[in-house]
């Protein structure tokens, strides 16, 4: 093999383990969590639960802010007084477990409880991922879910 060859090769040796690099870490970006506890602590009121993996891509992390958005545009009072409840929820975590098994969770998803009188009525809410970079749909989508459990 002569040197031209050679550099050709390492040239598309390069390539491929940048390009599997970019792949594998594509949905790397680990966001910190200070919402994350093991329980909602609501009787009376909505709790809305963000769960997600560990490595996260853009979808996931896009959901959780616009999530957070809605919540603290809209609800800022009903958040103050405890009616309404956010939590963020690494489903890889093990010490999450509690709150995993109540809401049946595997992987990124968002849920919303309505609690009345401490009876459950848990549902998840799988439209978020169709309005994924649509800034003004997916906060209405998820203030018109949050404003329909809290009336």
């Amino acid at each position: 093999m002569n040197l031209f060859t050679r550099g050709k090769v390492f040239v598309l040796f390069m390539t491929i383990l940048i390009v599997a690099g970019c792949i594998f870490t594509a949905c790397s970006t680990s966001l910190p969590n200070p919402d994350s506890t093991l329980e909602p602590s609501v009787d009376n009121g909505v709790e809305v639960v963000y769960f997600h993996r560990t490595n996260r891509c853009y979808s996931c992390t896009y959901a959780e802010d616009k999530v957070r958005y809605t919540l603290d545009t809209f609800y800022s009072d009903e958040l103050a007084d405890g009616e309404l409840v956010f939590m963020a929820v690494n489903v890889q975590d093990d010490a999450n477990s509690v709150i995993i098994d109540k809401y049946g969770a595997y992987t990124s998803s968002l849920y919303m409880n309505k609690v009345v009188n401490g009876v459950d009525d848990i549902e998840s809410i799988t439209g978020i991922w169709f309005l994924i970079g649509k800034d003004q749909e997916f906060v209405d989508y998820v203030n018109e879910e949050i404003a329909e459990r809290l009336k």
